[in-house]
């Protein structure tokens, strides 16, 4: 099991490349490096609306991004696209939760020989 903190939090992103993926973001004053995308999904769905009243511009538009960062913190955060490309104003980025950082294995070989 993996231990978790939630967040759901407007955050601030930084994002390069051609294809746009996060590089930094600032979570609560603070400015966190990206040191590697994780894993990366999308989510086209409905969220809770019930299945006989879904429309297609119901749906959800948002990238999520699962982050390691330079310190080894690890985060779930998500860009909302929202459901119009030319209105901005919904275009948002959110830290969903927090993660307990994997401990990497450590080299315990011997120095004695």
């Amino acid at each position: 099991m993996v231990s978790q903190r939630f967040l759901g939090k407007e955050i601030q992103v930084k994002v390069a490349g051609e294809v746009r993926q996060p590089v930094s973001f600032t979570l609560e004053g603070k400015e966190y490096t990206i040191a590697e995308i994780v894993a990366e999904w999308a989510d086209h769905g409905f969220g809770s609306a019930p299945s006989g009243r879904q429309r297609w511009w119901m749906r959800h538009h948002r990238n999520y991004y699962q982050v390691r960062t330079t310190e080894g913190e690890v985060f779930e955060i998500y860009y909302d696209r929202g459901t119009s490309l030319k209105n901005t104003r919904y275009k948002k980025w959110y830290a969903t939760r927090q993660l307990e950082a994997q401990k990497q294995p450590q080299d315990n070989a011997s120095t004695d020989e």
